[in-house]
């Protein structure tokens, strides 16, 4: 396919085929940066979300979302009849 002016395009001429793309390699520490950062920054939201949402939502005292009494008296609270 050539252009109006008669030059053909770059990718129809032999330099343009026999070029090679040079590879685009990850540095597996960055990969595996990106890895461990998404569980990370989901844990840090969970507890984020917990600390709004038991705190200033529930007037409670947002210190409380750490204490695992709280969540074994919610467990009672759910399932207290079966």
């Amino acid at each position: 396919m050539n252009r109006a002016g008669g030059q053909p395009f770059p990718r129809d001429t032999q330099e343009a085929k026999n070029k090679e793309r040079p590879r685009r390699g990850r540095n597996w520490s960055i990969v595996m940066i990106k890895v461990l950062m998404v569980p990370l920054l989901l844990f840090f939201s969970l507890v984020i979300g917990l600390m709004i949402g038991y705190g200033v939502v529930g007037h409670k005292p947002t210190a409380e979302v750490f204490d695992l009494n709280t969540y074994k008296h919610m467990w009672d609270l759910l399932f207290a009849e079966t």
